[in-house]
């Protein structure tokens, strides 16, 4: 009998020191926690969630303060729902909350958890009465850092099943291409207009069409002009009076007022020669270029300042570009610009910007800048539209790929490697935009940040905790 009593004692030692199987334990901080869920399936009203504390060993935790949220996301006119827990410690590690659910659906609970000479843990899992059982949101792989950062806990394994790649934060050359959307016009510095300084009739046309070409030195039109034939008379009667008092005079005055109202030195030294003024004058066009504006029909009467015809150069044109208001520090005068249209299958031409408007439209927010394009074929008409991009270069600065940050309203967010299996979130200010963005504060040269997860590891890490601006950006 008493070898019987001695044997059941030993057993229940053994017993006693025997490791407590933890394997369905979720990992919070240090310590691993086993949920029950009371009853199970959930049902809509009172609920307990059963929770037991160990730490690695197995050995039951007590004295822990746990902090409890349950919630559900707003739908459509129905608000947010949420509330707390009555948190009742029963010995032994374990921990008994009550809440209340009031209606079956996805519910989130969060329990966090807090326990002197150990990290702060934290645990998210959904509920959803009537189903049985609960899914882990996070493994509370998040635990407090010296100075308070929060470091992710991610098995290599888990990262490459998710598809993170590190690169490093280093300093290179860096440009930005402003995009925007343009119109041909007229470059207005190679534009002429031909205009009459007298009245006068016109009597034939020689260019009569509207997009003529037309050369220097060309004839435009022929007209009869009483008061130009007037003035050739005075010319030629003062330069038959020499030798009477004031007749050089006559004669510089008169040859000025021929020269004043475009006649070439030629015409002018034709007279004399001629000996009799003549009646009808031949207008030629002085540039070379294409005919714009036609304002003039054979037979009719032009007055003086009338415009004739305006004659473009279209050998080189302006873009006129719109740019975004934000695009303003950027763009500067002298930049190299490249031009594409729409329809041309991405034939481009390189150009330079010329000007910068000094003011926003105040409708459209835009930026509007003028740009000058060869146009040698002609390919580019007023009026087109086309695509334009100007490169800005930047110099040489601190960047990292844009891939790598992640963004939460204003701020963005880049997830640096700190170990092996070990990434904090940090909070990363950037400049200017593009497939390197600058880095101006919180990365520093050689670290290494995952790039092409972000949104995965943002999920894993359940950044509503680890980044307190999260919630409010």
């Amino acid at each position: 009998m008493k070898s019987i009593t001695s044997l059941a004692a030993t057993l229940l030692l053994l017993g006693g020191c025997a490791k407590k199987d933890t394997s369905g334990a979720l990992r919070a901080g240090d310590m691993l926690v086993q949920l029950q869920l009371d009853p199970d399936p959930p049902r809509a009203g009172d609920n307990v969630l059963r929770v037991e504390l160990t730490d690695a060993q197995g050995k039951p935790i007590d004295g822990a303060q746990l902090a409890f949220v349950y919630d559900m996301a707003a739908m459509g006119a129905m608000p947010e729902m949420k509330g707390g827990g009555d948190v009742k410690a029963t010995g032994g590690g374990k921990y008994a909350i009550t809440y209340p659910l009031s209606m079956p659906g996805d519910w989130t609970l969060t329990v966090g958890i807090d326990v002197p000479a150990h990290p702060h843990g934290e645990l998210r899992f959904k509920v959803s009465p009537p189903h049985k059982g609960y899914s882990v949101e996070t493994r509370g792989a998040m635990a407090a850092r010296e100075g308070g950062a929060r470091t992710i806990e991610l098995a290599p394994e888990r990262q490459q099943l998710i598809g993170v790649v590190y690169a490093k934060v280093e300093r290179r050359p860096l440009s930005i291409g402003l995009r925007a959307s343009g119109r041909v016009d007229v470059d207005e510095t190679r534009v002429d207009d031909v205009v009459l300084k007298y009245d006068a009739y016109v009597e034939k046309l020689f260019v009569d069409q509207t997009g003529q070409q037309v050369k220097a030195g060309q004839p435009l039109l022929q007209l009869y002009s009483p008061e130009l034939l007037a003035a050739e008379r005075d010319y030629l009667v003062a330069l038959r009076s020499p030798g009477v008092p004031g007749s050089e005079t006559l004669v510089r005055a008169a040859e000025e007022r021929l020269k004043l109202w475009n006649l070439g030195e030629a015409q002018i030294a034709a007279l004399p020669k001629r000996g009799t003024a003549e009646s009808r004058v031949t207008i030629h066009s002085r540039v070379n270029g294409t005919v714009l504006e036609k304002n003039v029909v054979a037979g009719t009467k032009v007055m003086a300042g009338n415009v004739l015809y305006r004659i473009g150069n279209l050998g080189r044109i302006w873009v006129i570009a719109d740019l975004f208001e934000s695009d303003a520090p950027y763009v500067r005068p002298g930049q190299r610009a490249t031009l594409t249209l729409p329809f041309a299958g991405g034939a481009s031409l390189a150009g330079d910007v010329e000007f910068v408007y000094p003011t926003v439209d105040e409708k459209t927010r835009s930026v509007r800048a003028r740009l000058a394009f060869p146009n040698a074929r002609l390919s580019l008409k007023p009026g087109m539209f086309a695509d334009v991009k100007i490169e800005v270069p930047l110099g040489t600065r601190l960047a990292v790929p844009d891939d790598a940050l992640l963004a939460s309203g204003e701020h963005r967010y880049a997830f640096v490697k700190r170990g092996e299996g070990e990434l904090q979130a940090v909070e990363v200010k950037v400049g200017a935009p593009g497939d390197w963005r600058e880095v101006i504060d919180g990365l520093t040269e050689g670290e290494e940040v995952a790039t092409q997860a972000t949104f995965l590891l943002s999920s894993e890490a359940q950044l509503r905790s680890a980044l307190p601006r999260w919630s409010n950006p």
